[in-house]
């Protein structure tokens, strides 16, 4: 148990709640958790000695760290430096104890400004839950993780931890103690797994859990990236959520699913409609089509997502919708029969579980509900693979190809005030520098492939 639930049935947790269950579990170190901007989950920790007055002051950071990169340093672009704090706070709500590791406990933190604890327009969690604030349905969301089990060979690189083919069992005879390990440490965090399986790629697996609230999910995603990883090197290998580790074998997505909720109907949801989907499911996939170019930047945030997000690979490479279609980049999932209305959801596939959470679900969301707001239409479906449509379709039906690099993507950010007005101007212009530095210092690297085309042939 690790936290207490308020008479109308919502989750509270108290100071005294807090701090009685350490002192009862002998919980010696509490993380204080929170994922930057870039993705990455970082902490600090407080001894259950401070606890009591951390939980009251929270801890302070430098106002540049939501905005550190993923290459440790911040973008030479940047307006932010040594001058400045903010507070990370943690929320009540999320305190778990960790199965993973002994005597450890966490909690996820929101950003306040130190002078006077107003929330911070940095913080991409409070911004998510601002939007949700002022929504008027009920979000109900989840992530769809592939990663892969990877090990080490004699020479240290890192490998496939098995060779097994696609669902095959024996794949899973070969991960299931790590696999029964991680669904275990999930379950005491409250996170319910219902289904596992090896994927496409050698090593490949997807581990889906429950979906939940919005923000509860960026929450659990959190936790599941962070259990994953803990519990694999447990057992000496690596969980790696990297979009696309290897050229020759399938990419990892993080698909997220949608549906929203009012009176206990699912909006998404018409019987009477072709196939299921309402007019205001079709206006939010019209949202999310419009602004598909710009989310890929916060969907797929890294360099290296990109060379997943390429046609024939079920990843989605262009910007079209379909019923039940794995090469859309808005698939429409109709349901299961007897449960049509319960199981229906829209899933957007563009994305890997490299970036931020909160900023994913914010940003799709919110260009959804900029779809219903102006009751943008999608154009048709498409029944197959949108790559071999003609190209003079393609362009009749305004279906373009995604953006193929982290530099495109940042630039059909840039271009789309939306986002700006959404999140601020200060949260883009640092988001886009640092996704700028991120590009700009990939393409001055030199790999392996060019040295060896070129190095002796010119």
């Amino acid at each position: 148990m690790w936290r207490s639930e308020d008479e109308n049935g919502g989750e509270t947790m108290t100071k005294e709640e807090v701090l009685s269950i350490v002192n009862t579990n002998n919980i010696e170190m509490i993380r204080f958790v929170y994922i930057d901007n870039e993705g990455v989950i970082r902490s600090y920790i407080s001894t259950a000695e401070a606890l009591e007055g951390d939980l009251d002051s929270g801890h302070p950071f430098a106002i540049a760290m939501p905005f550190f990169s993923v290459l440790d340093d911040l973008t030479p672009e940047t307006r932010f430096g040594c001058v400045g704090e903010i507070l990370g706070i943690p929320d009540l709500d999320s305190f778990r104890i960790l199965p993973y590791v002994s005597d450890s406990a966490m909690m996820i933190c929101d950003f306040v400004n130190k002078d006077d604890r107003s929330p911070s327009n940095l913080c991409s969690r409070t911004l998510l839950k601002n939007f949700l604030s002022t929504l008027g349905y009920e979000v109900k969301t989840a992530f769809e993780n592939e990663f892969y089990f990877l090990k080490r060979d004699e020479s240290g690189r890192l490998i496939p931890f098995d060779d097994s083919l696609c669902f095959a069992t024996k794949g899973m005879n070969e991960q299931h103690e790590i696999v029964l390990d991680i669904i275990h440490a999930l379950r005491n965090q409250g996170l319910t797994v219902e289904k596992y399986y090896p994927e496409y790629g050698r090593g490949q697996v997807e581990i889906v859990y429950r979906y939940d609230d919005a923000l509860q999910s960026a929450d659990n995603q959190v936790r599941f990236r962070e259990t994953c990883r803990a519990v694999a090197l447990k057992h000496g290998i690596v969980a790696s959520f990297m979009p696309k580790p290897f050229p020759h074998l399938a990419g990892s997505g993080a698909h997220m699913h949608f549906s929203l909720w009012q009176k206990g109907i699912n909006l998404f949801y018409d019987p009477a409609s072709e196939k299921g989907l309402s007019e205001f499911g079709r206006h939010f996939i019209g949202g999310i089509l419009s602004h598909l170019k710009a989310l890929c930047a916060f969907t797929a945030p890294t360099v290296n997502s990109y060379k997943r997000l390429l046609p024939h690979n079920w990843a989605s490479a262009y910007t079209c919708w379909g019923y039940d279609n794995r090469e859309a980049a808005v698939r429409v999932i109709t349901g299961m029969k007897g449960s049509e209305e319960k199981s229906f959801n829209i899933e957007y596939k563009p994305a890997d579980a490299a970036g931020n959470p909160y900023l994913a679900i914010l940003a799709v969301l919110a260009a959804g509900m900029d779809g219903v707001n102006h009751r943008i239409e999608p154009g048709d479906a498409v029944a197959g693979d949108p790559h071999d449509l003609p190209d003079g379709e393609k362009r009749q039906r305004g279906i373009e190809r995604l953006p193929e690099s982290l530099g495109e993507a940042a630039g059909a950010l840039a271009a789309d005030p939306f986002f700006t007005e959404l999140l601020n101007n200060v949260f883009i212009e640092e988001y886009l520098a640092m996704k700028r530095f991120a590009w700009s210092t990939y393409i001055q690297h030199v790999s392996g492939w060019e040295i060896e085309k070129y190095a002796e042939t010119f």
